[in-house]
This record gives C-alpha cells, sequence and structure tokens, in this order.
C-alpha cells in the first residue's frame, strides 16, 4: 500500500520543477519515490533523505506493484527499491522502469552485500546496504545530483539572449551586444557599447546563461565581456582594473580571488 508522507506532491505537480536555494540560484527538485516491503525501512530513508533540502519524497510503498503502476502515471526523478521484496523483486521494478518515456534514476536498497553485484546488471545509479548511514547516503546523492543536473542541462534549449527592459519594453539583447552586467542597490544592469538597460534575470542566472562564452566574473558584482576590454590598469595588490568598452568606459575591479583566473585566461603574468 501507499503510505503517507508530508513531503507528498500533489497529483498534477511535475517532476524535476526548479527552486531557489540559498548558494545556488536553481538546483533541480528531486521528486522520489521510496519502495521496501518494510514499512520501518521506508520511514527511515524519508527521515534521512530530508536532511536533504532539494529532495521530495512524493510518495512510499510497500507493494512494488503499486508503486510500478503509481510511477507510470505520475512520474519521479528518483526510486529508492528494495531487492528482495514478495510479489516483484526490485531488480525486475527496476527493468520494467528503465522502458518508461522517462525513465528514473534507480538506488537499491539491500541488506546483503552479495546482491549489490545484480545492480549492476541494470540501470540503477548505485545501492545502499542496511542498515543506511548517513555518510553513505550524502556520498549517493551527491553521485544522483550530478546525473539528474547533467540530463536536465543537456535537455535545456541554448540560450544565446538576455532580456532587458527600457521604457516599459522587454528588448532581447543578443550576448555578443553586451559589454558588462553589474549590480548596483539589488538591481542588476546590462551595458552595451551604446546603452544601459536594467536586465529581468539576477546577476548568478546572467553568468549560467553567458557560461562557456568569453565572459567572466570578475568580481562578485560585475560580470565583463573580454572582448570589450579597452584597457588593463594594474592596481592594488597585483590586481586590475578593466576599462570597458560600454557607453561610459566604466573601470571594472577584478576581485583579487579573480585575479588569477584572469591572467591565466589573457596569458598574463
Amino acid at each position: 500500500m501507499v503510505l503517507p508522507s508530508r513531503a507528498r506532491l500533489d497529483k498534477g505537480q511535475r517532476s524535476g520543477s526548479l527552486f531557489r536555494m540559498r548558494g545556488e540560484i536553481w538546483r533541480m527538485r528531486v521528486k522520489t519515490v521510496i519502495i521496501d516491503d518494510e514499512q520501518p525501512i521506508c520511514d527511515e530513508i524519508e527521515y534521512l533523505l530530508k536532511q536533504h533540502i532539494d529532495i521530495d519524497v512524493a510518495a512510499k510503498f510497500t507493494n512494488p506493484l503499486e508503486a510500478l503502476e503509481y510511477i507510470s502515471e505520475q512520474g519521479c526523478d528518483l526510486v529508492f527499491a528494495d531487492i528482495k521484496m514478495p510479489g516483484m523483486s526490485g531488480l525486475e521494478l527496476a527493468r520494467r522502469l528503465s522502458v518508461l518515456r522517462a525513465t528514473p534514476l534507480v538506488v537499491f536498497i539491500t541488506a546483503f552485500q552479495e546482491h549489490a553485484l545484480e545492480a549492476f546488471d541494470t540501470p540503477a545509479v548505485g545501492y545502499i546496504t542496511k542498515p543506511i548511514m548517513e555518510d553513505k547516503l550524502a556520498r549517493l546523492m551527491s553521485k544522483v545530483r550530478c546525473l539528474i543536473e547533467r540530463t536536465y542541462q543537456a535537455g535545456r534549449p541554448a540560450v544565446s539572449k538576455i532580456c532587458v527592459t527600457t521604457g516599459g519594453k522587454i528588448i532581447p539583447l543578443d550576448k555578443n551586444e553586451i559589454v558588462l552586467a553589474y549590480v548596483k542597490d539589488k538591481d542588476v544592469f546590462v551595458r552595451t557599447k551604446t546603452s544601459e538597460y536594467m536586465a529581468t534575470l539576477t546577476l548568478q542566472e546572467i553568468e549560467n546563461i553567458l557560461d562557456g562564452s568569453n565572459f567572466l566574473r570578475v568580481h562578485r558584482q560585475y560580470i565583463v565581456n573580454l572582448d570589450m576590454v579597452r584597457e588593463i590598469i594594474p592596481w592594488f595588490h597585483g590586481s586590475y582594473l578593466l576599462r570597458m568598452d560600454d557607453c561610459r568606459q566604466e573601470e571594472v575591479p577584478v576581485s583579487r580571488a579573480r585575479t588569477k583566473v584572469l591572467k591565466n585566461i589573457l596569458g598574463l603574468k
């Protein structure tokens, strides 16, 4: 049967939604289902997963057939499944889940180390042995996050525009038009060679979009287009000021922490 969970999601809520998190602007919220024929094990795993802010335990099942039906209809990102269960083994459950259009990651729960070897013949991300140790679960969850985030990033369409506002209008700017972006009094601004605009995104979100381009976060308040640097001016403690080719020829400070990165990119000694 399905067991109640305080973190259970509404029926219509899709998996893989995004949320704000301190220290990281966007993080996948991982919709998780726990399946074990022992209710105390389900409860224990749910308790340990509550230590991870990005994990939503959507449902717990003691019956793997009911779990399969739920996941087929509702979908999820991650499944914890006991290997030995009456009615259907966790191994068989994982094989059936692997044919779904949106295949969740599977973590096996086992009381026996030898059963872990069987996990490698299935589309499982890993296994965890009983009794469940918090530190081992934490390491496994780090691996899960990397896999889910990699899948999410691979499926995201490439973004080549940054939206800005002026006169009540929203204007999409091409990346190549941007000279710099900066924060002032909690507002974010974007400058081109001829104009300045207020951005509709946070500086972190802009950095994420510009990642992999000729842009560098040289200071916690500034992102610059390295192709738009007019002059590099030596400054205090071996750092630099960057005179930019924007409409105001802004002098942007490079933080001490980012000076080494800038030097490596530009070949400075």
